[in-house]
């Protein structure tokens, strides 16, 4: 359940802060800049990958800490 949340975590954060740069950028017209953007969409991808391999992640971590 913690790694699920920590990987909602990171797609929710990810999708506000693109969010709120494009919400920025429109409000002072200037451009979006695709890199920027990009850098803003890591969290998301690391989030989803994250996500579909929560059972994997999860095992691996409870045998760390055994």
């Amino acid at each position: 359940m913690f790694v699920r949340f920590t990987a909602a975590g990171l797609v929710g954060l990810s999708l506000l802060e693109m969010g709120l740069y494009a919400a920025d950028c429109l409000a002072h017209h200037q451009p979006i800049q695709a890199l920027h953007g990009m850098s803003l969409a890591l969290p998301f991808f690391l989030g989803v990958v994250i996500l579909v391999r929560a059972r994997t992640i999860a095992g691996w971590l409870a045998d760390k800490f055994d």
